[in-house]
């Protein structure tokens, strides 16, 4: 079979990648260590990374970007501060792996059917999984805030109940802190850890909420805090009243999921209606046929 000019070029190309991709894998191998200890679940392919991660050495990316910067606030939330700059070299030396598999694949696709609009495709995929990749990390956290905000009002009764009780909010605080194995609580046991370590109540408070990310706790925390600084007097009562408006919140998520739980059903409601008049209309035309 003769082959065109763009097919030679083409393929000439995909020779060029193959080769460099094998080059990185050897030269990443000293980084295979930077990424042995990762989940498998929350990391898939991790034996490539070293690929990626070599590819941005080799072209000496900063991880200075804004958007980069965006990614460490947002795996801060997730990996704690000391831990968010390994998680964001992690991620981008995921989402080069990835895309430079899937274009080398592309090229031996296009090697072995001929098809350019399979290799385009593929082209498109490898975009399409570099950006899953960090979006995986946004998904994360919205997953990790509606699971928080969910036990924010447990927590918060269990607060004014032990402090209406006498508890002093240091200790009221490290017992509830022991309930489920839950990220409000987890992090509610890191502010515990950060007291034990001499970090001021109303500072550890304070970080409890900016590390939440969400408006009604860190507002929580914030009044918390600002009735700790003052003394306490007021924190019964203060606690009561955030009990009330805690319960309101959960209310209206309650009544969130289940409008959503209505929309979600409301597409296989249509197909069992759709399926009804199929059902009866089309005896009916064969009978007026007939």
């Amino acid at each position: 079979m003769i082959l065109s000019t763009g097919q030679i070029v083409l393929m000439s190309l995909g020779t060029l990648l193959l080769a460099a991709w094998a080059y990185l894998l050897v030269v990443g191998r000293k980084h295979e260590s930077m990424f042995a200890t990762l989940d498998p679940k929350d990391f898939p392919l991790r034996a490539i990374y070293p690929v990626g991660y070599a590819l941005l050495d080799q072209v000496r990316y900063s991880f200075q970007s804004r958007g980069d910067s965006r990614l460490r606030e947002q795996l801060e939330v997730l990996y704690n501060r000391q831990y968010a700059e390994y998680y964001m070299r992690t991620v981008r030396a995921q989402q080069a792996s990835a895309g430079l598999t899937l274009l080398v694949l592309s090229f031996g696709l296009y090697g072995l059917t001929g098809s350019a609009a399979l290799m385009v495709l593929t082209w498109v995929l490898a975009g399409l999984t570099a950006y899953y990749f960090q979006n995986a990390v946004t998904v994360r956290i919205r997953q990790r805030n509606e699971q928080m905000i969910r036990d924010f009002c447990e927590v918060v009764s269990t607060l004014a109940l032990l402090t209406n009780a006498g508890m002093i909010l240091r200790e009221a605080w490290r017992q509830t802190s022991l309930g489920a194995d839950r990220v409000i609580y987890r992090e509610m046991r890191l502010s515990v850890e950060e007291i034990d370590n001499g970090m001021p109540e109303v500072e550890a408070i304070h970080r409890f909420g900016i590390r939440s990310m969400l408006p009604e706790v860190k507002k929580f925390a914030s009044t918390l805090a600002q009735s700790v600084a003052k003394g306490g007097g007021d924190l019964p009562a203060m606690l009561t009243a955030q009990s009330s408006e805690s319960w309101h919140i959960k209310k209206q998520l309650v009544q969130r999921e289940s409008n959503k739980a209505a929309s979600k059903l409301l597409f296989p409601m249509l197909l069992m209606f759709a399926g009804i008049l199929v059902m009866v209309i089309v005896p009916m035309f064969l009978g007026i046929g007939l």
